[in-house]
């Protein structure tokens, strides 16, 4: 029986050594999210690493920051400071910082914005196995990250799949994407009666999570913050965190306003902005109004 363990052993060291070593083309990763996002992905790394044009603002966030942040008027309102919209769907600090990795890699912007909302999600980001290099999934903030194994598993798997797909040329070839602006959204409205029914249905009182649950629980999206603060430090630029929340918020700051403030700045747009029922287009998401609205007040804040 030992032989039989020393045989399998001795097998799967180069494949599991093959795996860690094979690195895929990075774009051949966001080929693979090609169903994910609207196929933002590859609109993402593109801009990164194949649009030539440089960039001195970069956003960063979840759907929400896509349909808030209007790229383009803020470009015409920052005297001569480009700025480029990299919300990607969905949360997860983890992808937060690896984009941040890749900007600072091949960019160089003096002003990062980050986005918050109304509490912060301990959970990694469904993408981040997929995009992020083997060291950061080898080597994430291991406190508390309750997806550590099932991310190790996702990355190796999907290294695998591109392989494979790479070697038989059954991998689709996109086009280079060279959009300069990444801001999404919609022209419609929500129904002013859609809209008074999530606020009545947030502002009804919730039982906190005990003190010691809640930092058992915030450790882990924290230290991707904190990593992302350390990246702005090192390379000299400003952090921002812009507040976006949802429709109906039931309070006015989020609940880690204090960390936010002692990492960078936080910056919380007024109510004439997040309560005006004409400028969201669901629940979640501003429309095209309402993205206007806060990217004008964005553009004047920051500078």
């Amino acid at each position: 029986m030992k032989k039989l363990y020393s045989h399998i052993i001795l097998f799967l060291i180069p494949v599991i050594a093959f795996l860690i070593l094979i690195q895929p083309n990075k774009r051949l990763r966001y080929t693979g999210l090609k169903d994910d996002c609207f196929n933002h992905g590859i609109w993402v790394h593109d801009r990164i690493f194949e649009n030539p044009d440089p960039f001195d603002i970069a956003v960063l966030g979840s759907s929400h920051t896509i349909n808030a942040v209007n790229d383009e008027i803020m470009d015409s309102l920052t005297n001569d400071k480009s700025v480029v919209n990299f919300g990607y769907c969905r949360l997860g600090r983890n992808l937060t910082y690896v984009l941040l990795k890749d900007i600072l890699a091949e960019k160089s912007p003096e002003t990062i914005i980050v986005e918050v909302r109304e509490d912060e999600d301990r959970y990694s980001h469904p993408v981040f196995p997929l995009v992020a290099n083997t060291t950061d999934v080898l080597l994430p903030v291991a406190l508390f990250n309750r997806d550590i194994f099932a991310d190790m598993w996702t990355h190796f798997s999907y290294k695998t799949e591109l392989f494979r797909d790479n070697l038989f040329n059954a991998m689709e070839v996109q086009d280079v994407r060279l959009e300069d602006y990444g801001f999404a959204s919609h022209p419609d409205t929500a129904k002013i009666s859609y809209l008074d029914s999530i606020k009545k249905k947030r502002s009804i009182y919730k039982e906190p999570l005990a003190r010691w649950e809640r930092d058992f629980h915030m450790k882990y999206p924290k230290a991707y913050l904190k990593k992302v603060r350390q990246l702005c430090e090192k390379n000299n630029q400003k952090l921002f965190f812009l507040y976006l929340p949802s429709y109906g918020r039931p309070f006015n700051r989020p609940k880690n306003s204090n960390f936010y403030s002692n990492q960078g700045r936080l910056l919380i747009p007024p109510d004439s902005i997040l309560e005006n029922k004409d400028y969201w287009y669901d629940k979640s998401h501003m429309n095209k109004a309402g993205a206007n609205a806060l990217s004008r007040w964005l553009a004047h804040e920051i500078q």
